[in-house]
């Protein structure tokens, strides 16, 4: 842990002020130590450089979520170039100019692909947040950043100071929460006068082939172990890496057979991908204890109730929503 991202951090239980009371440093940096809170004496451990700033109480199911990823992230932890051109996919209109000299944060980092891609568009600080063992492989993958941080945490109970994040964003993980709506009213209150938010999330509209075959298979395959799901979610890449490799790679230079094809949109962005990397995705899909795929009226409430002006929605793929916002408390007008 860098020491300045105590500026930063905030008791996940009452908000107060964290101070440093056993540190183990490393090349200027805390490697193992313990933070405690100057206001209700919580306190919370630091292990292989990670601040562990977990709440006391956490709902079974975000329990198992954050262990079914971690497990997911962690054998699948691989950086990617192809990495770039998807997260910039998922977040448009929004680009690297909004990261630019900015204090970001990545709610629900995984294995840190997009922590990378930030720093590289020009954040002036990244900060990670998961609230699994994601977060070490993400620590991993960032050790050679020096502005980037990765925190263990619940993003409905994020351990950071109100308004003082100028960007945050979140991929792929707040329709993963047992209440997604929860996700943006805990994150929301973090962000800066004129602060950012941007998410994407899954959308009930484009995906009725994955609520009638893919949603009541995973009721299934959640409660399986982890490894049965991996070598399920490989058999089943099999036939989807062939069509990919068939259908789906000639035509993205062909736009007659690409109209032919179903899913098109989605399914030519992944035909760069190696087998792995499909395989991952497909296992992504059968892991998760909870994932809702939100109608646009549900992605729009989640903005308006957390005090988000929603800025861009846009249906990505035909099946997801990127969707952005910012703080409706405009720089000069917070009391």
């Amino acid at each position: 842990m860098r020491r300045r991202l105590l500026d930063w951090l905030a008791c996940p239980e009452c908000h107060g002020r964290l101070t440093l009371t056993h540190a183990v440093p490393q090349a200027g940096d805390v490697d193992e130590g313990e933070l405690a809170c100057t206001d209700c004496g919580a306190c919370y451990p630091i292990t292989r450089g990670i601040p562990r700033l977990l709440p006391r109480e956490l709902a079974e199911e975000a329990r198992a979520t954050a262990e079914r990823f971690g497990y997911e992230w962690t054998r699948f932890s691989e950086i990617r170039a192809e990495y770039e051109e998807q997260m910039l996919g998922w977040i448009a209109p929004v680009d690297r100019e909004a990261f630019s000299g900015r204090l970001v944060l990545d709610a629900g980092c995984g294995k840190g692909r997009h922590l990378r891609l930030a720093s590289t568009f020009g954040a002036r600080e990244v900060i990670g947040i998961d609230l699994g063992s994601a977060v070490d492989a993400a620590a991993a993958n960032t050790a050679d950043l020096r502005n980037v941080h990765v925190v263990q945490g619940d993003l409905t109970r994020p351990p950071f100071r109100p308004r003082t994040i100028d960007f945050i964003y979140s991929i792929g993980v707040l329709h993963h929460l047992g209440e997604p709506a929860a996700g943006f009213r805990g994150l929301s209150p973090l962000l800066a006068p004129g602060g950012r938010f941007v998410a994407w999330l899954y959308a009930r509209e484009g995906n009725f082939w994955v609520l009638a075959l893919v949603d009541p298979a995973r009721r299934i395959t959640r409660r399986l172990p982890l490894p049965l799901v991996s070598t399920l979610a490989r058999t089943i890449t099999i036939p989807l890496w062939l069509a990919l490799r068939v259908l789906y790679a000639p035509a993205r230079t062909r736009p007659w057979l690409r109209r032919l094809l179903p899913y098109e949109s989605y399914l030519c962005d992944l035909v760069p991908f190696p087998f792995r990397e499909v395989h991952s995705i497909v296992f992504d899909q059968l892991l998760a204890p909870v994932a809702h795929y939100m109608p646009r009226s549900d992605v729009e409430r989640c903005f308006a109730a957390a005090g988000l002006m929603l800025q861009s929605l846009r249906w990505h793929h035909r099946n997801s929503w990127a969707a952005s916002g910012a703080s409706e408390c405009a720089a000069g007008d917070c009391c």
